[in-house]
Formats: C-alpha cells, structure tokens, sequence
C-alpha cells in the first residue's frame, strides 16, 4: 500500500496505460510497489494477536530454511485425514514439538529436488559458486555456499541423480507405466519446483504427478507428458479437452465441474491453458529457476 499523497492514483493510471497479460501487470504492479516504498521488507520475530472468541494468533517470521524444517517436521506427524484441513492438522503435531512430546526438528535430508544446471554445478563444485542461487521442489532457494555445505554435512544423501532436458520436448523419456515411479517424479519436481498453476505456492513436494494428457485418454507416462500439481489443481484440471468426455455419450451435455482449463506443454514448458486458449505461466519467483529454465 503506497502512503504518499496521490501515489496509488498516479499508480493506477501507469497501469491503465500499461499493456501486457493480467499476469505481466500483476508483476509489474508489484515491482512499482516495491520501488515507491509500499511493501516493507519482513523482519524475523514472533508476533502474538490479540484475544478473539477465546483464540490468539501466533505469527512465526524467519528464515525460509528455518520455517521450511518446521513445516517439514509437522507435516512428517500429520495423522492423515482427507476431511481435515491442512491447518487444522498441523496444530497437535505443533504443540507436541512445543511441549517436548515430539522428536525434534527433522534434519533437512534432501529427497527435496535441487535444480541447478550443469554449468552452475561446476561452479559450486569448484569452490567458484558464491553467486549461485538455485531452487529448491520445497519451494526455497539456497546459494552455491548452502549447497556445498549440506553436500558435507550428507544431507545429500549418498546418491546423485541427474536428469536430461531437451530445450523443446522437455524431460527425456525414461520408460512407461500406469503409475509414476521416482525416476519419473523426481524428474517431474526438477522441471517444476512449485506446482505450476499460475499463482499457486504449493511446493512440488507437496504435489502430486499429473499427467498432462490424461492417461484415460491414451496419455502416456513418460516425463515429457508429466508434472507436478497440488492435490487442489490436480483435483480443477479439465482431463477432457474438446469434449472427450462427451464422445462417449453423444448428444448428452456436459456436467459437473466448471471448466478451468487444463495444463499443457508449450515449447517445452508446462503452461495452464485457459478456457480462452490463452497460454499461462506460473510467475513465483521459484518456478522460474527449475530445470528448463537452466538450459
């Protein structure tokens, strides 16, 4: 929020002006924003609401490698339950990590895709990669430092995977099952780090592996026809494009959900195709920087 007198009008007539996608204004918005001192950089700390209907917030502010552990061992002690919201599960596992009932923070062991691409790796590995920032399928990034560090410290793991992209086709084909195997999933979180619906924030390994072209459908599951979703977007995602669904019952009308548009590979990249046709990128900071952003 611009405080200056007459900075957010003055804002929103340089965006009226502005020409471009929703999602190309949404971006620049937020980067007018930044430079006219609107959005002031967070602070660590701990932040305690007020006393509303007998509850109270907490609010926890640290780094992204901190939070991320916490949310990692939290989630390790859900006890699953479909119906359950997310917040709400993760509240007892919370209390007993407080109250010493639990086992401690998980150490951070990196089953987590790293994307960095090969140039960026000879770097790091020669001591020459201060400069590197790279992505991580939790939705964090860490420095050519940071990847070195963990590397000594075995959060690693003692196994090194690598994966082929090829710049248009994407991910190289491995082999073919029903089901995805890790093979075929890690190379879908390296591709896409954060699921890829516009806007969404959901972590890749958090997600689910989706098959862009629907396998009921004859879609194959191999990685060019894969990549990562939220259980959420997963769940929106049009598997029947251009009324496959009604093929099979001819003259019957379409029902259940409203179509949000489906996911697709353009170019080489997992884009959301919107009921319009329009082409769409997911634009969190970290989605950029997975594997086909590397080469």
């Amino acid at each position: 929020k611009l405080k200056a007198r007459g900075a957010a009008w003055k804002l929103r007539a340089e965006l009226i002006a502005l020409e471009g996608s929703l999602e190309e204004v949404e971006a620049y918005a937020k980067k007018r924003v930044t430079e006219e001192g609107g959005d002031t950089t967070k602070k660590p700390g701990v932040r305690l609401g007020r006393v509303i209907d007998g509850l109270r917030t907490i609010s926890i502010t640290d780094t992204q490698r901190r939070i991320t552990d916490l949310e990692k061992t939290l989630d390790a002690a859900i006890k699953h339950d479909e119906d359950q919201p997310r917040s709400e599960a993760l509240l007892e596992p919370f209390w007993d990590l407080v109250e010493g009932d639990g086992s401690g923070l998980i150490k951070p062991e990196y089953r987590t895709v790293i994307a960095i691409g090969l140039e960026d790796y000879a770097k790091v590995s020669c001591g020459k990669g201060e400069d590197v920032v790279v992505a991580l399928s939790d939705g964090t990034t860490m420095t050519g430092a940071e990847f070195i560090n963990a590397a000594m410290e075995g959060s690693l793991g003692d196994k090194l995977y690598v994966g082929l992209f090829h710049p248009t086709a994407g991910p190289v084909n491995l082999y073919e099952a029903r089901f995805a195997s890790d093979k075929l999933r890690t190379l879908a979180m390296a591709e896409n780090l954060v699921c890829p619906w516009p806007d969404c924030n959901v972590p890749a390994d958090r997600c689910q592996v989706h098959h862009i072209d629907a396998h009921k459908h004859g879609g194959h599951t191999k990685p060019s026809n894969l990549t990562m979703l939220c259980k959420y977007h997963n769940g929106v995602n049009n598997d029947d494009p251009d009324g496959q669904r009604n093929k099979r019952r001819p003259g019957k009308p379409k029902r259940g959900k409203p179509n949000r548009g489906r996911m697709r590979r353009h170019r080489g990249k997992v884009r959301l195709q919107t009921p319009g046709g329009k082409l769409v990128g997911n634009t969190h900071h970290v989605s950029s920087m997975g594997a086909m952003n590397l080469i």
